[in-house]
């Protein structure tokens, strides 16, 4: 399962795709010799990952970026024009695929916790090399390059998906109680992200505490419950004397 904006920040299975946002159009200054033109761009965004999570946006290069892919860098310009453009063609071509699969896994779950369970036990689909520490890094590249920052709200849009999905399920079999479906959906986004984080950086083996972190969940709710049980009625013509 935000750095630096909102409180809101976890793959899919293959080679990543994807493209320039709408209105970005693709760079042509000279068309790299021989090839084929989708293999190299594609080879070019894979590089590119692996890159971005290994050695962060500053550090990362164009022209390094091409080398590694077996290409010139005039290549790298026939298809972004500038780091930038690459940096967003990575994210397209891998956010959509992780919060997409979670949210179809999440979905399938018949209550909160079990949709929780496998969020977090990363049954939303595999991710490739390098996805995590790309996704993890993504908030604050956005936030430190305003040519980025619109990505921002696409990241959050996909995660609404997911947790939006979760909130309803809970609310439905009353998981969850006294709460609006945006409060919970808001509630669950801190929750799962900031474990997602902690255990990121920390860089602790997948299901090492997602046990104690659903207990603790299934613990916070009964506290909600509980809560909820003991507040009077406010209703008009109910004196509860």
């Amino acid at each position: 399962m935000t750095a630096a904006r909102r409180p809101s920040g976890p793959g899919s299975s293959g080679r990543a795709t994807g493209g320039p946002g709408p209105g970005r159009p693709k760079a042509r200054r000279g068309r790299p010799p021989g090839g084929n033109s989708d293999e190299t761009r594609q080879a070019l965004i894979d590089t590119a990952l692996r890159h971005f999570s290994e050695r962060g946006f500053a550090s990362t290069t164009l022209t390094a970026v091409a080398a590694d892919a077996g290409v010139a860098t005039s290549a790298v310009y026939y298809y972004f024009d500038s780091k930038e453009q690459l940096y967003e063609a990575v994210f397209l071509a891998v956010a959509p695929h992780v919060w997409e699969g979670m949210a179809a896994s999440a979905g399938d779950e018949p209550t909160m916790l079990a949709g929780l369970d496998g969020l977090l036990r990363g049954r939303g689909g595999r991710r490739p090399p390098h996805v995590s520490a790309f996704m993890a890094g993504m908030p604050t590249v956005a936030t430190l390059h305003p040519e980025l920052e619109h990505l921002l709200e696409v990241r959050t849009k996909l995660q609404d998906r997911v947790f939006r999905v979760l909130a309803e399920t809970g609310l439905r079999t009353g998981e969850l109680t006294g709460l609006s479906v945006d409060e919970a959906t808001e509630m669950l986004r801190a929750f799962v992200m900031g474990w997602f984080f902690e255990r990121h950086f920390k860089g602790a083996e997948p299901d090492d505490n997602v046990d104690a972190v659903l207990q603790a969940f299934r613990l916070m709710t009964i506290g909600a419950h509980q809560q909820a049980a003991r507040k009077p009625s406010s209703r008009p013509g109910k004196d509860r004397t």
